[in-house]
């Protein structure tokens, strides 16, 4: 399990990197923008709702490198044909999706707890007026956490299953941002045919992105059991 893991690791370490890169730099620079301003003086106005648009880009952009952990996952060994070998080596299927689990879910988790604890513990530490608990009582702060994190499991569900059924990761990452679409779009199209705009809400996305999400993974992972290499 250890080289399986250690394999993994390499294979997906730039994306690591670039994954680290994009959750911390948002953050970074609003920090320093708040040291700034306080520094002359001009941070009255800097309450909660920058921090909340910090929060949010971070995750945006974080969107990217989870649907690429999804993508990567499997279609990037057919890709180099490194499927091939590994699926002669004696290692069961369920060892080598695990190792691949075990990369790509808790580097999601990450991104998220970093996220949480720079919104709601370090943010309300070094800035003045900013409450942890008055944010979370935010219903648009709520919603804005559900949305994301079910978009965040859509992407890495779906872009896991279609990494398992394609052998190209880059076209796999790209279907699970059109799965992303089509729910989306799907949705405010059944609103507009039925003439009940307004109707679904966000809660709805967030319901239907968390079933296609998991749905994705479980049949990602159950088409890889049964799949014959290459």
């Amino acid at each position: 399990m250890k080289s399986l893991l250690w394999k993994d690791y390499r294979n997906n370490r730039l994306l690591l990197i670039f994954g680290f890169a994009v959750c911390v730099g948002p953050w970074i620079i609003a920090i320093v923008r708040y040291i700034q301003l306080s520094m002359k003086g001009e941070d009255v106005w800097w309450g909660a709702d920058p921090w909340v648009s910090t929060f949010s880009v971070s995750v945006g952009l974080s969107l990217i490198t989870i649907a690429m952990l999804g993508g990567n996952a499997i279609a990037a060994e057919r890709a180099d044909r490194s499927a091939e070998f590994l699926a002669y080596l004696p290692v069961s299927r369920k060892s080598i999706l695990l190792s691949k689990a075990l990369i790509a879910v808790p580097t999601a988790l990450v991104i998220w707890m970093v996220n949480l604890v720079l919104l709601f513990w370090v943010t309300p530490c070094i800035a003045e007026g900013v409450s942890a608990a008055d944010m979370v009582r935010r219903p648009e702060v709520r919603e804005m956490l559900g949305v994301l994190a079910a978009t965040s499991i859509l992407l890495l569900g779906s872009g896991w299953f279609w990494s398992a059924v394609l052998n190209s990761h880059g076209l796999a990452t790209g279907m699970s941002f059109f799965v992303l679409a089509v729910v989306v779009l799907g949705i405010t199209g059944i609103e507009y045919g039925l003439g009940v705009e307004g109707f679904f809400t966000n809660k709805t996305i967030t319901i239907v992105s968390l079933v296609v999400g998991i749905g994705g993974y479980m049949a990602g992972c159950g088409y890889y059991l049964r799949r014959l290499e290459p």
